[in-house]
């Protein structure tokens, strides 16, 4: 259960932003002090309301035959995907200590690797695992660009 909630939340975001378009954080923009602090954030923000707007129309999309993407949201720069699951014969009090002792770990290292242009950018994402019978939360990831080592 857990190897397949970490293989699909990072297919998940890599074909989810394969087709978003973000040259406007090249990394020579930023580094090169063009952007100003507020007009990154106002990019930033138009980047995220864009991105929900174009994936909002393709859902839900069934992952597979037990995980459900179901929306997509904005707030502010950050990005928050809830997905459902479907979690029997699991309680969801077992898979809320799974989810933060082994899950959210790998699904973290892995949003470091494929969501490395949003976070660079300085896009937050949010991933939300919800039990679809109780609709309950099982798991809340939050993910910055300090969360990432390798992110410069």
């Amino acid at each position: 259960m857990r190897l397949r909630l970490f293989a699909l939340s990072i297919m998940t975001i890599s074909i989810l932003s394969a087709g978003l378009d973000t040259t406007p954080f090249k990394p020579t923009l930023q580094l090169e002090g063009d952007l100003s602090i507020d007009r990154m954030r106002e990019q930033n923000i138009h980047v995220v309301q864009k991105a929900v707007e174009g994936l909002n129309q393709n859902l839900p999309i069934e992952i597979d035959k037990s995980t459900k993407l179901v929306k997509v949201e904005g707030e502010g720069a950050r990005l928050i995907y809830t997905f459902e699951i479907k979690t029997a014969p699991k309680s969801d009090k077992e898979l809320i200590e799974e989810g933060r002792t082994k899950v959210a770990p790998r699904v973290k290292k892995g949003l470091c690797h494929s969501a490395d242009r949003f976070l660079q950018a300085g896009i937050d994402i949010t991933y939300i695992y919800k039990n679809s019978a109780t609709g309950n939360t099982i798991l809340e990831l939050n993910v910055t660009k300090k969360d990432c080592p390798n992110l410069k």
